[in-house]
């Protein structure tokens, strides 16, 4: 695993284009992203998919979420997009607001089951954490984020137990110090113009039934 520290907040400059290369290459890296740090692989590449889950002792049915970098990538990783969920994507992201889809079917049917346990659905959302996103836009597609601890045990805002629990499993770990949580996002499910709230979070219920209110009208 190669481990580069991150100086003043932001990452020497050669370190997005290896992280790129990595995810591109079937790799695993770990980032410092919303307060935590996430495990990111390439989606579309099932052999990617199955190293992450396989390094950090995924739990049954656990949640999945995918980062975009644009709403124009949604169709890689779905491919039906109900009218109030497009227009909650447009008007909230990159807020932390994480919307379920139905998985595409040009995903690998693997990846798709594994993803899917938790709900039959894949979590979706354009990061808001400014290095997420450049990581997702220079990579170029969707990428598979998950929490970086092992099975239900803790320890995902230390480097220091990052480094413990994924040494020799991952290829590439941006260092940024100890890491302080910030509110976890929203998670809705939309099907036929109705909303679910999976789970309140950053985003308050009420920002989202004014936009899905204007969307109706």
């Amino acid at each position: 695993m190669e481990i580069v520290k991150m100086e003043s907040g932001k990452p020497p400059k050669k370190a997005l284009g290896d992280v790129s290369r990595i995810l591109d290459e079937g790799g695993v890296v770990c980032l410092p992203c919303n307060g935590t740090y996430r495990l990111f692989a390439d989606v579309t590449n099932e052999d990617a998919v199955m190293r992450l889950f396989q390094s950090k002792r995924r739990v049954h049915k656990a949640p999945c979420l995918v980062f975009i970098d644009s709403i124009s990538r949604l169709h890689k990783v779905t491919d039906t997009v109900d009218p109030v969920a497009r227009a909650l994507a447009q008007k909230l992201w990159p807020a932390p607001l994480t919307i379920l889809f139905s998985a595409s079917n040009d995903l690998p049917r693997r990846v798709v089951r594994e993803l899917t346990k938790a709900n039959g659905k894949l979590g979706v959302r354009i990061p808001q954490n400014p290095l997420s996103h450049r990581v997702v836009e220079s990579f170029g597609g969707p990428v598979l984020v998950s929490s970086a601890n092992r099975g239900r045990k803790s320890g995902e805002t230390s480097p220091a137990q990052v480094r413990q629990n994924f040494l020799g499993r991952i290829d590439f770990f941006l260092d940024a110090g100890d890491l302080n949580r910030v509110p976890s996002s929203t998670v809705i499910d939309v099907e036929n113009n109705a909303i679910d709230v999976i789970r309140v979070g950053a985003v308050s219920e009420e920002q989202i039934e004014e936009i899905a209110a204007s969307t109706a009208n």
